[in-house]
């Protein structure tokens, strides 16, 4: 216990000297994300099981969960998970949650960005990417007012094209990026993207993920507005169950 923990803290320090200080220019989502910003608190909640702030870390499983809310039902959405002071007006989910303390934990967690991924999406001639190491599984639950479910992330975002949803084990790690010492998915509030966004932390594979206007809630498939969820990142990805 006691080695992972200084491990920890060690790694702690090290994504804090790679990815250097958060710039005072940065305005939302928060603002004391600055050149100040400090190392948040590893609690030990249990065995092999660590919380940073709201976010959990199971060793044990290879998970990491952390509390949302429904944000959308229907129309066209451009994200799936975003922090409350982002772009809340095109999103699935909300959460309280801030991206630089999720980004922290999925490094920890030992899980590596797929770098290069979306600039060679918008590239004139894409070229193949084994992007297999950076997936990620993207999991949402919810039992609340009698409304219960458990499904994968790409469910609850249709394609209007053919009215199907995000294909089965499609988000990726891309980790976001520093625009002028500013950690980008802090300041615009984008964690994981359904239309592909470079400040966002995580993008969708699918192939229409460079498209911003076919994409919208499934309002069949949406738990009830407003209603808490439970976001869970599994790590590696599963297989996609190809079985029909």
């Amino acid at each position: 216990m006691t080695t992972f923990l200084q491990s920890l803290s060690l790694s702690l320090l090290g994504v804090l000297f790679i990815f250097g200080p958060l710039s005072a220019r940065q305005s939302n989502p928060e603002d004391n994300a600055t050149a100040t910003d400090s190392s948040p608190k590893v609690e030990r909640v249990g065995k092999g099981i660590y919380k940073v702030e709201e976010i959990l870390l199971d060793k044990n499983r290879n998970l990491i969960s952390f509390p949302a809310v429904t944000n959308q039902v229907s129309g066209l959405v451009e994200y799936a998970i975003v922090h409350e002071k982002g772009k809340t007006h095109e999103a699935l989910f909300r959460t309280k949650v801030r991206p630089i303390r999720l980004q922290f934990v999925l490094l920890l967690a030992k899980h590596k960005p797929a770098r290069g991924f979306i600039d060679n999406l918008w590239a004139e001639k894409p070229k193949p990417m084994d992007i297999s190491s950076s997936k990620l599984g993207v999991f949402v639950s919810w039992d609340f007012n009698g409304s219960k479910g458990n499904h994968p992330l790409e469910s609850f975002a249709l394609n209007e094209k053919d009215d199907k949803p995000i294909d089965a084990g499609s988000f990726v790690f891309t980790g976001s990026k520093f625009f002028e010492k500013t950690f980008q998915a802090e300041a615009t509030g984008s964690i994981v993207a359904v239309y592909a966004d470079d400040t966002a932390m995580v993008n969708s594979a699918d192939f229409d993920s460079n498209n911003d206007d076919v994409w919208y809630a499934d309002k069949k498939a949406m738990p009830p507005l407003e209603t808490p969820v439970t976001i869970t990142l599994q790590i590696p990805a599963p297989k996609p169950n190809l079985k029909k």
